[in-house]
């Protein structure tokens, strides 16, 4: 494992251009590193932006103290912000625009100076979210080892408060999450990823037990939240059909519709329809507003699923990502 020294300095392509440090940030730096990262692609933030993003930051958990700056002749060209998640995964947060001159190569000199000292520390996989008009940034991390995985739509809906739950047929039965189904829901979930349209890129690259360490991260976790829709089969067996993932967004009115997927056999059987009415009369019993969901452009199915139960897109991102080891 290399030491934090090797990655302090980094040439900046240009013999006549002063070097480019790269390195984590000092307490000092992190106002002005945050105002570059939260600046808007018309605008700079401003303090009570960053403010803003250090009392969310608190509430979500994330440690602003892991952000690594570029630093050339005193200045900060570049700044990005790791954030570390259950699943051997980070999120990188960056500035939406990058500089010129002799600072030209700091982003790039900063991805990787980032992503190389993670690389070894129990992180398997970086992530950034793009906007989609940014091709220029994503030209930049295709550059430094990034694979374009999808495009994410954000959807969000009201919660519909006289939902009720499905009627099964006596086949089919739904299980909530425990240390006893626990396998089966790692086995449904991995064989919901066969031929699916949500992400493909995503397949074989995470062991399914980070994928579902993964979700359970995502927002707070409510076992009788994560749902398991079973069928008795002829020699009375139960064959898991699919998931249903949901939880609760902190400090906010919003459930998350972390997953829902189906395995091969399940599809075209309207099963997904059984899953977003058990999702909506589930949310139903509690005080929250709205339900939100990201969803891979390219899942026509899943798409039309949403739009039926009155999800409408509030806006997308292009998702982006780098195997670390």
């Amino acid at each position: 494992m290399r030491s934090l020294s090797n990655f302090l300095r980094r040439d900046a392509g240009d013999s006549g251009a002063a070097p480019v440090n790269c390195r984590p940030a000092r307490p000092e730096e992190l106002h002005g590193a945050l105002r570059l990262i939260l600046a808007s692609a018309s605008h700079g933030a401003d303090d009570a932006q960053v403010h803003e993003f250090l009392a969310f930051a608190g509430q979500r958990n994330i440690d602003v103290n892991a952000m690594w700056v570029a630093e050339q002749n005193g200045r900060m060209p570049w700044a990005l912000l790791p954030i570390l998640s259950a699943g051997r995964t980070m999120l990188l947060f960056v500035p939406p625009h990058r500089p010129t001159g002799s600072a030209a190569a700091a982003p790039g000199l900063l991805i990787d100076a980032a992503c190389e000292w993670f690389t070894g520390r129990d992180v398997q996989l970086a992530q950034v979210l793009l906007d989609p008009a940014d091709e220029s940034g994503q030209r930049l991390f295709e550059t430094h080892g990034f694979a374009r995985m999808a495009e994410l739509i954000y959807l969000h809906g009201p919660v519909r408060r006289a939902a009720q739950s499905p009627v099964l047929p006596t086949s089919l039965s739904l299980v909530t999450y425990s240390a006893d189904t626990h396998a089966q829901f790692a086995g449904a979930i991995a064989e919901s990823y066969h031929e699916s349209l949500d992400c493909p890129g995503l397949n074989g690259v995470r062991s399914i037990d980070d994928i579902v360490a993964g979700h359970k991260a995502s927002g707070e976790f409510d076992p009788s939240w994560w749902l398991l829709l079973r069928e008795r089969d002829a020699m009375g067996l139960d064959v898991p059909l699919g998931v249903l993932l949901l939880s609760r967004l902190p400090r906010s009115d919003t459930a998350e519709l972390v997953y829902l997927g189906l395995t091969p056999a399940a599809r075209g059987r309207g099963l997904g329809d059984t899953l977003m009415r058990q999702a909506f009369a589930l949310i139903a019993q509690s005080p929250l507003q709205r339900l939100s969901l990201a969803v891979d452009s390219g899942n026509a199915p899943a798409l039309k699923l949403y739009y039926r139960y009155g999800m409408s897109r509030i806006g997308s991102k292009i998702a982006m990502m780098r195997k670390l080891n």
